[in-house]
């Protein structure tokens, strides 16, 4: 990571969902480079069947730190994603296209990868919704963020509309 400082509020994330009785699957601790004994580095890590309303979901921890919920069908699945403040990328994974062609619609996310991940390219909008990201960067969607739009009407004296 790319501070002593952020390594330390990575670790309290763990931290707190291993004493909330979160389910750990792997990782979950700060480590060290093995080469030279130094830097900034936390495990991957995976929470299983994370509540909707744990800090987990919740707030954006900006490490590698996943958090796995449980959804009963497509539905459920939607309402889980949906659920949160956050909307910056949504992943879908199945052999029903069509499943994943509503679910992507009714995500509300700036990004939704279909069965991978990253496959946008240069000229596709990044970004996310909610209070995720600040607007849109590459493609045309980027220069707009540098647009302002008005609209001006006026009658002037002595001319026809």
């Amino acid at each position: 990571v790319n501070s002593h400082q952020h390594l330390l509020k990575i670790a309290s994330y763990a931290d707190g969902a291993k004493s909330r009785g979160i389910a750990l699957a792997t990782g979950g601790n700060a480590c060290i480079d093995p080469a030279s004994g130094a830097g900034w580095f936390f495990q991957p890590t995976i929470f299983d069947a994370v509540p909707a309303d744990d800090a987990l979901i919740e707030e954006e921890i900006f490490g590698p730190v996943l958090a796995v919920q449980v959804a009963d069908d497509a539905d459920h699945a939607v309402a889980l994603a949906n659920g949160t403040q956050f909307g910056l990328v949504a992943g879908i994974y199945t052999s029903d296209f069509a499943a994943a062609h509503r679910m992507a619609r009714d995500i509300d996310a700036g990004q939704i990868f279909v069965n991978e991940y990253f496959t946008g390219g240069i000229l596709a909008p990044f970004g996310g919704n909610k209070k995720s990201g600040i607007g849109r960067e590459k493609g045309i969607q980027a220069l707009r963020n540098y647009c302002k739009v008005k609209t001006i009407t006026a009658r002037i004296a002595g001319h026809d509309r």
